[in-house]
């Protein structure tokens, strides 16, 4: 018997995996808190739950894609109050580990398996289920919950962390990395600005060269057309950079160029970028070099 599948989120990632979901099965329920992308969907055939409890109801497994932490307690808590044993809730937020290993300890005490899931790749990778998930439990429980199905519906690349709260931590790794690398980028463009360089010989020799990185390459077309219209936005990019400044001062570890990237992308925030994509860091950091 086919799983009834419930979503909650239909921001830039939840919406395109919520369609992916809908061609995919033959049945999906979804929540938003605007309701205007839920009829959209209804259009196509899902079912537009008016609350949460109506989702939980009718569903057996739920995908979540949520802002931040606050918001996955929020729903997690509220969908605990209704929840049957047996239920299952994946999340493909991106927040605390310890928050995750909170929220699991809570499922778990109402016989529900939460599991941690956050995903790389932005919406262009949900389009095209070429997601990585970095899943918080071992692939020999995914398998046995019967969840292969859904990752693969969304993801290619599969890390199985082996507890909850891993898939975490280690996304908010790879996202700490990826976000100082470009304000790196940003600064090599301002220096390049400086010396009269242009935008283009600069990305010419710099993606095909060894001062590459994946970011410079996926920003590349949006910070030559000043196109910021937001794929991630950058106030997200805050949210996760705080994340790992948690993790950090939870294990005593020190991450000097963390909290470096982290001021760059504040000042940008000033600067009304908040809602902006995350690449308009670059464009903040050039502007410094104005003579």
């Amino acid at each position: 018997m086919e799983k009834r599948i419930g979503f909650i989120g239909l921001g830039n990632m939840g919406y395109p995996m919520a369609v992916n979901y809908l061609k995919e099965f033959s049945n999906l329920v979804v929540y938003n808190r605007s309701q205007e992308k839920c009829i959209e969907l209804q259009k196509e055939g899902a079912v537009a739950a008016k609350q949460i409890s109506e989702l939980v109801e009718k569903s057996d497994i739920i995908g979540l894609s949520l802002p931040g932490p606050k918001e996955v307690e929020s729903v997690v808590k509220e969908i605990l109050q209704t929840a049957k044993a047996g239920q299952i809730i994946m999340d493909f937020s991106t927040i605390s580990p310890k928050l995750a290993c909170l929220l699991a300890d809570l499922a778990e005490s109402k016989g529900v398996n939460y599991v941690d899931m956050p995903v790389s790749g932005g919406p262009v990778g949900v389009r095209n289920a070429s997601l990585s998930i970095m899943i918080g439990a071992s692939e020999e429980e995914i398998e046995q919950a019967g969840l292969m199905p859904y990752l693969q519906t969304i993801g290619k690349t599969f890390h199985f962390m082996g507890k909850r709260g891993s898939g975490q931590a280690i996304k908010i790794i790879n996202n700490y990395m990826a976000f100082t690398a470009q304000v790196i980028n940003g600064e090599a463009l301002m220096t390049a600005d400086a010396l009269g360089i242009d935008i283009d010989k600069f990305y010419q020799v710099t993606t095909t060269s060894s001062g590459d990185n994946k970011i410079l390459d996926a920003k590349m077309n949006k910070v030559k057309n000043e196109d910021y219209q937001p794929g991630f936005a950058l106030d997200l990019v805050v949210k996760d950079l705080e994340l790992a400044r948690e993790l950090c001062s939870d294990s005593k570890i020190p991450n000097f160029t963390l909290n470096t990237g982290l001021q760059f992308y504040r000042l940008a925030q000033s600067k009304d970028c908040g809602g902006l994509d995350s690449s308009s860091v670059i464009k903040v950091i050039r502007e410094l070099n104005n003579k």
